[in-house]
């Protein structure tokens, strides 16, 4: 199983900071990354308010890329309707891979709030269109080495990618799917499935189910492992992991929720149902309220001692089979220290059981 460090960026108001003072302090969280041995690195994009501060992954990945010498790069992902050219994202995709001599991990994904789709002007009725038609170009320039498109959102006359990528993105690309709708895209572009947590994993695992299918007849090879993202708190006493992680995971899900304006009815409807699967969440979020939701919320993440965060992880794995896995540490005001505590521990012992496939665990 490859183990990732999945940062966020989050500027909460329960640890009140500039958002100078967040970096200083994610970037402590993201330099622990290698010297614990995890294998990569990933970020999420965001714009315009406090819920996650992480306008350019690239650039983040490729500040990592000069601070280490093994880890992977990864972005969870470039939201691709915001980007307006894609030869842009696929000449930055290649210098980062030049950069880091070959560890860069393309992920695309196609976003879901409609302040961040209002703030570059792209009506979110375009997100599908714009998603597909610009991973399509993304991918022929990063995996052939020129990149050319005629289609609806795009033109691009043929031009070769310069620096030349060191090699293909076949078997490292991902796409982010939060639903139904996604999953014969991802497996299409040959993506591995990324899926955050924000919802119980029986009800992820049909979808998890359908793209494995799907790629394997469209590329006639066995699918990767999916990518289960999640949130994290490591603790050697079970209890206090437990009240924490019930405060500042539910916390995060209730900054998601207003970012996302997730209980709102602005999905119904949009884009020729193509956000019927959020709208009907909207419905059910509505019905259970914030505070149950919140719990849910926490139960679809990872925490406790070690050992119980390994046998969760085991769980999400034996559900919908092989996964690899990245994992967040610090979020929603979670104290720093206590966040550099909780991913130390882990890195210590959950970690090495992770990335030797059980054998450690079984062996015990």
């Amino acid at each position: 199983m490859q183990v990732g460090n999945l940062m966020f960026f989050q500027n909460h108001p329960w640890l009140p900071m500039t958002d100078a003072e967040v970096y200083i302090n994610e970037l402590q969280v993201a330099d622990m990354t290698e010297a614990l041995g995890f294998d990569s690195i990933w970020c999420t994009e965001h714009h315009f308010t406090d819920y996650l501060l992480s306008p350019n992954i690239i650039e983040f990945l490729a500040y990592m890329a000069g601070r280490t010498t093994k880890l992977k790069l990864g972005t969870a992902a470039v939201i691709l309707p915001w980007h307006k050219d894609p030869m842009r994202v696929a000449t930055d995709f290649a210098l980062l891979d030049n950069l880091s001599q070959g560890r860069a991990m393309a992920g695309f994904g196609r976003g879901l709030a409609q302040v961040e789709y209002d703030g570059f002007g792209i009506p979110m009725e375009e997100s599908r269109g714009r998603m597909n038609e610009a991973a399509e170009m993304i991918l022929q320039g990063l995996n052939t080495g020129f990149m050319e498109g005629n289609g609806k959102y795009f033109k691009q006359e043929r031009r070769e990618i310069r620096p030349r990528p060191l090699r293909s993105f076949e078997d490292r690309t991902y796409v982010v799917s939060m639903s139904p709708d996604t999953v014969p895209h991802a497996a299409k572009l040959g993506g591995a499935l990324m899926t955050f947590a924000i919802g119980p994993w029986e009800k992820r695992k049909p979808d998890i189910d359908a793209w494995r299918e799907l790629y394997e007849q469209n590329w006639n090879r066995k699918a990767p492992p999916s990518v289960a993202n999640v949130i994290a708190y490591c603790d050697t006493d079970a209890s206090r992991a437990h009240d924490t992680a019930h405060k500042y995971m539910a916390g995060y899900w209730n900054t998601a929720t207003a970012h996302y304006e997730m209980k709102g009815d602005h999905f119904a409807g949009k884009g020729g149902g193509q956000y019927d699967h959020y709208a009907k969440s909207a419905e059910a979020m509505r019905h259970i309220g914030d505070e149950g939701m919140g719990k849910m919320f926490t139960n679809c993440q990872v925490y406790g001692t070690p050992d119980q965060i390994l046998q969760q992880i085991k769980g999400i794995e034996d559900l919908v089979g092989d996964i690899d896995v990245n994992v967040t540490f610090s979020y929603s005001g979670l104290p720093y220290d206590q966040a550099k505590k909780s991913m130390q521990l882990f890195g210590e012992k959950v970690l090495p059981v992770l990335k030797n496939g059980w054998a450690e665990r079984k062996a015990g």
